[in-house]
């Protein structure tokens, strides 16, 4: 073998050779080995809003089976997920058949930020997904997804019209018969004195007569009026002790929205919607376009048809004939009604509980996947949860101060589960004060967010 051969083989063919080996290595595998736990996160950040894990359409078409579909084409879906058109620029015939069959309607898939290694754990978990079998036991429709029956019963329940109206307007027909009953009363009395020769009824007001009787029955009337006060006072109290408490609270939205098809049925990550939630105090409530990023293509509800989703076409001036925005169209925000609201002298950060604290959106809103609209939970909901990991069970009434401070002094802190609680224990070890300080907060093998200074008043109020 000449110098040049050597020289070919060393410098080019093995390199090349060994980059083939290790993009098939790489790619080989690439619907299994991968974290399936890791992929379920991603999956339900990333893919949950257009993709089921079913052979169902959502957006896109569902993900059953997709090993199968996709088989030897390892290194393509990967493009094609990061970058839907460069894939299909290959002019791959199966990817040709996406296009013609999905784009029209429900435009081009954006290229989602994921690597290889994330779009294997991924995959991994679509695989598995439908192998994964529901927890068994627990409270009943806890961690079972409403049926789409359940959620319109529900639905007409909500609707019922509130029944103080009708207490209202029975009152009202029982005081009209009072005073009819008084008047006719008052007019035999005339007639029968008029018959006999008696001088007629004396003309009194109704809060004379009132009166009068109430002295003729005086000793029944201080019995009832005392229980009256006493039962004032108590319902009086509490009442003053509810004020800026509402749980249970369910108000009217002014577009129908059923937190159990999206966030259950279709397996929608809370964070999708309310994105903020893991980076700012404020969850926020979803733009139009969040919601047009699935709704330009599903264009019908399973419980309302049309008309809850035309709604949102109204506000961002969109015509589902054609399938295209209407040029010049005045867009308007859709005015929800806020389900929580926590007064202006009281500081609350999302980010700090749900991304430095890791507590799961359920352990303050409650089985949210269970409800039709938004919802404030009663502590029984919360507690009731089996499917939440973590979960504080509390006995205040949720959203109030001492079922903040219940948390607190429940929790317990993993002083090495994130970076922030790492630094603090770090600052606590550099001096003399703060080792005791440690020694003192670790003396039972656990630290909780009271120990860490959950409880100082200047943490939630300004």
């Amino acid at each position: 073998m000449n110098r040049l051969s050597r020289s070919f083989i060393s410098k080019i063919l093995v390199p090349f050779s060994a980059a083939i080996l290790l993009n098939f290595n790489a790619f080989g595998g690439v619907f299994e080995g991968g974290d399936a736990a890791k992929g379920e996160s991603l999956y339900k950040a990333n893919c949950a809003s257009c993709h089921k894990t079913t052979d169902e359409v959502l957006a896109a078409p569902g993900l059953k089976d997709i090993d199968v579909r996709w088989k030897g084409k390892d290194a393509l879906i990967v493009k094609w997920i990061q970058n839907p058109q460069a894939a299909a620029a290959t002019g791959d015939p199966y990817i040709k058949g996406l296009v013609e069959k999905y784009v029209a309607t429900y435009g081009w898939m954006a290229g989602q930020p994921v690597s290889e290694a994330d779009i294997k754990d991924i995959l991994t978990y679509v695989k598995t997904a439908a192998d994964a079998a529901a927890p068994a036991g627990g409270a009943a429709g806890v961690n079972k997804c409403m049926t789409l029956e359940e959620i319109a019963t529900e639905k007409a329940k909500n609707e019922e019209s509130d029944g103080t109206v009708w207490f209202i307007i029975i009152g009202s027909i029982l005081a009209i018969i009072a005073v009819t009953a008084a008047n006719i009363s008052k007019s035999l009395k005339n007639a029968i004195n008029e018959r006999e020769g008696l001088p007629p009824v004396v003309e009194m007001s109704y809060w004379q007569s009132a009166k009068g009787w109430m002295w003729a029955n005086r000793k029944f009337v201080s019995v009832i009026g005392l229980f009256l006060f006493c039962y004032f006072s108590v319902v009086g109290y509490k009442s003053l002790m509810d004020i800026g408490v509402y749980d249970g609270y369910t108000p009217d939205q002014p577009i129908w929205f059923s937190h159990a098809i999206h966030n259950c049925q279709n397996e929608i990550d809370c964070n999708y919607c309310h994105s903020s939630a893991v980076k700012s105090k404020h969850a926020g409530i979803p733009s139009v376009n969040v919601c047009m990023n699935c709704h330009k293509g599903i264009k019908k509800g399973a419980i309302t048809g049309t008309s809850e989703i035309q709604k949102i076409y109204d506000a961002i001036g969109f015509d589902p004939a054609t399938g295209t925005y209407i040029a010049g169209f005045e867009q308007k925000p859709i005015v929800w009604n806020k389900v929580n609201n926590l007064p202006d002298h009281v500081y609350f950060n999302h980010s700090a509980h749900v991304t430095v604290g890791k507590i799961d959106c359920k352990n303050c809103h409650g089985p949210q996947n269970q409800y039709t609209v938004g919802h404030v939970p009663t502590a029984d909901e919360i507690n009731a949860q089996e499917d939440v990991v973590g979960l504080v069970k509390l006995e205040r009434r949720p959203f109030t101060m001492g079922w903040c401070l219940e948390c607190h002094n429940k929790k317990e802190v993993d002083m090495a589960g994130s970076a922030y609680y790492q630094e603090m224990h770090e600052r606590y070890k550099a001096s003399e004060v703060g080792q005791r300080t440690l020694r003192e907060i670790m003396e039972d093998g656990t630290s909780t967010v009271r120990e860490l200074g959950g409880w100082e008043c200047g943490k939630c109020h300004y």
